[in-house]
């Protein structure tokens, strides 16, 4: 038995993980609260299946989109057991004019490009419960504030939430350090694409810890990318 001392945040990774695990042949059974889960004795086995599409990753062309880009994503399951293909529901949110608030408890992977959508709209836009992003590969409240007030947006940083005032456009015209965290980088490139000048990345190469390829999409789909190799 295993049981959650604290409140369960990004419950759905669970699921995910318990679906495999069924597939595979071992049963988990939880309470009703979901604190609580049951590993059925069992012997795992062999099974075929295709990886699915990453919602998380695909928040990153939502909000492209968001943003004026012209792009249909295609492939994805709308029956996921991804938690963050709630994606889809907020960014219908955060293309309407008013102001809105997401939990985004479940979701914390989408604050960055929630976040970027949130900057360019009209309305103010608060992301609360998100204290779990300070353990992230960087503290990601701090580092999506640092990096989008760089770029010219209105971000105000709380101990476990972000209120963000839309603007029309960003200045840019900026040196911003992706703080070594793969989704800050994939922020300030969606970001550069609303950007009135370009903007200088510093490490934009851990994106390679998630979507080692994001780059050549970025550059194919039209992002305008010069690439400086230092030493």
């Amino acid at each position: 038995e295993i049981i959650s001392t604290t409140a369960l945040e990004s419950a759905d990774y669970i699921t995910m993980t318990i679906c495999a695990m069924e597939k595979a042949g071992v049963r988990v059974e939880r309470n009703a609260d979901r604190c609580s889960y049951f590993i059925i004795p069992g012997k795992y086995h062999c099974f075929t299946e295709n990886v699915e599409a990453d919602w998380s990753q695909a928040g990153f062309w939502y909000a492209a989109i968001a943003l004026g880009s012209a792009l249909e994503l295609e492939g994805m399951n709308a029956c996921s057991a991804q938690g963050d293909m709630v994606i889809v529901p907020h960014f219908l949110k955060l293309t309407q004019a008013g102001d809105v608030t997401i939990d985004v408890s479940d979701c914390p992977d989408l604050v960055p490009p929630l976040a970027v959508m949130a900057a360019v709209r009209r309305g103010t836009t608060r992301l609360v419960n998100a204290a779990r992003l300070r353990i992230k590969e960087s503290d990601r409240l701090a580092s999506v504030t640092a990096t989008l007030n760089a770029l010219g947006a209105e971000v105000e940083e709380h101990p476990d939430s972000l209120t963000i005032r839309g603007k029309d456009r960003l200045a840019g015209g900026v040196e911003v350090d992706c703080c070594n965290d793969h989704r800050i980088a994939m922020m300030a490139a969606v970001a550069a694409t609303r950007c009135e000048r370009p903007i200088k990345l510093l490490g934009a190469d851990c994106v390679k810890k998630s979507y080692p390829n994001f780059w050549e999409h970025y550059q194919m789909l039209g992002g305008e990318l010069d690439v400086i190799v230092s030493g």
